[in-house]
């Protein structure tokens, strides 16, 4: 196998020119990005908003269009994965550390400083927002967002035996005219969007652990303990890519799936599980009867809101950016079953569970909160976000030897959360990077599975040393602006396969 230069080297000399700009000039060059982030997400914030709801509704539409029916691979096609370890790796490579770092913290900014959309500011409604906050940015829009790209290049690498590249899902709108060397600046400019989106989440995950570790140790952050953390992510997650799908991959995402269970039961029943189930009900009933209208919210009489923009438009940067590089990931693994199928293990479950977790995580931090009257906001402004989880497990009612293992669970499952999502990405990227991957040869070489896990490290490294979660965030916008108008071609691309009849893909 070769690498494929036109993909590979853009993205990679792009990011190594950025890190030694941002060594030598680190203020200037931090502040630029975030004016450039400021302009995009001010021009594109309807771009945004209706694109990713217009992508929830079409999932919606080809589950009940004859689509549903066609099978990834043909009829007579086997799955990889049994229907357990299929959830378990979508769910693991898709949710990352992110639902530890922002399920606790991110509900209090949402109760604090809430959104123009909150016209009535009494102490319920605010719970009810931040509640249905959380759910909007975390369940069926996200996912919708990776299911859809994911489904069209399933449906054409294995179906319409279409290349390993994110040209397949746009060949039902333009056929193989973008083969060659527009298909790959295509792979190019989204393997530099996931690169982004990836160095962002490990930005969280390196805060998150570092946050348990301070803790447990009772010592304060340092650059050492950063830069060891990061190493060891980035090592596990190389490392178990080099091992392949159906070893590493696998086996971290069930051992992660039941850790995100273990984690999710001790809290909701030690924890407020009365507030929970009240207010979490009361929170998924307002967020889905208000889905329509806060799906296309960015502000009002065109002005963005600045709340829309640190948040929502923020969330559907991260995940677009992640999008098409990961769809190659959940596509190939998608062989063997149906459409229908494919969205409710991509779409619908994980979505089911994100709302549980956040319910559990964010009516817990919330309650504790209140009850303390604003003890944990005031963490997270003094010590920032990744501070808010370990607080709140300091405030349990409960053993302190059971506090220690609650910290170390917390610990463990971020650690796998990142590895177990990077790990496929990973592979998926090296993919693109190489010629001549097919269904019998989907492995890239470990040199290039190497190169990219060190980019990735290098860049979260830098931009959260110097400018901490706006650095994450600033990452996030970067990487999914691109993405964003890929994944709206793809759309039509989906469009068009539901108006066709089913015996060209069957």
């Amino acid at each position: 196998m070769k690498i494929k230069p036109i993909v590979f080297f853009p993205p990679f000399v792009c990011f190594v020119l950025a890190l030694f700009q941002a060594f030598g000039h680190g203020k200037e060059f931090f502040g630029e990005l975030s004016k450039v982030q400021d302009v995009l997400l001010s021009l594109l914030g309807n771009v945004f908003t209706w694109g990713t709801f217009l992508l929830l509704i079409s999932c919606v539409v080809a589950y009940f269009s004859p689509l549903g029916k066609v099978r990834i691979g043909g009829e007579g096609a086997k799955p990889i994965l049994d229907k357990w370890r299929w959830f378990a790796v979508a769910l693991c490579t898709t949710v990352a550390v992110g639902v530890l770092f922002w399920g606790t913290a991110e509900p209090l900014f949402h109760y604090y400083q809430p959104s123009a959309w909150l016209k009535e500011e009494s102490e319920q409604n605010k719970i009810l927002f931040s509640l249905s906050s959380l759910f909007l940015h975390w369940s069926l829009t996200p996912y919708a967002i990776y299911t859809v790209p994911a489904l069209v290049f399933a449906l054409m690498y294995y179906n319409a035996k279409k290349p390993f590249s994110l040209t397949a899902p746009l060949s039902p709108l333009f056929g193989d005219r973008l083969n060659g060397r527009a298909g790959e600046l295509i792979d190019s400019i989204c393997l530099f969007s996931l690169v982004a989106g990836m160095s962002a989440s490990l930005g969280t995950g390196v805060l998150t652990l570092s946050g348990g570790i301070r803790e447990l140790m009772h010592t304060s952050s340092s650059v050492w303990l950063l830069g060891g953390i990061l190493i060891a992510i980035v090592g596990a997650f190389v490392f178990a890519a080099v091992s392949g799908v159906t070893r590493g991959i696998r086996l971290l995402s069930e051992v992660n799936a039941s850790v995100f269970v273990v984690l999710a039961l001790l809290v909701f029943c030690v924890g407020p599980t009365g507030f929970i189930l009240k207010n979490g009900f009361q929170s998924f009933v307002s967020y889905f009867t208000e889905l329509p209208s806060r799906s296309v919210y960015s502000g009002v009489n065109g002005v963005v809101d600045p709340w829309a923009k640190s948040w929502t438009l923020f969330y559907w940067c991260n995940w677009l950016a992640w999008a098409p590089v990961t769809a190659l990931f959940l596509g190939r693994i998608s062989y063997g079953y149906t459409v229908r199928e494919v969205i409710i293990t991509n779409l619908i479950l994980p979505s089911i569970f994100a709302i549980v977790w956040m319910a559990i995580f964010g009516g817990w931090a919330l309650e504790t909160d209140l009850k303390s009257s604003g003890e944990i906001f005031q963490i997270i402004q003094s010590q920032g976000a990744e501070a808010a989880l370990y607080a709140l497990i300091g405030k349990l009612g409960i053993a302190s030897w059971l506090k220690i293992i609650c910290i170390v669970l917390v610990l463990v499952t971020a650690f796998l959360a990142y590895v177990t999502s990077a790990e496929a990405n990973t592979s998926a990227m090296a993919a693109m990077s190489t010629k001549g991957i097919s269904p019998e040869n989907p492995e890239a070489p470990t040199s290039i599975k190497i190169l990219w896990g060190i980019c990735i490290g290098l860049t979260s490294g830098v931009m959260v040393a110097g400018q901490g979660i706006e650095g994450i965030k600033t990452l996030s916008v970067l990487g999914g602006v691109p993405s964003l108008f890929l994944i709206l071609l793809v759309l039509g691309s989906l469009l068009k396969l539901i108006f066709q009849t089913k015996k060209t893909l069957s």
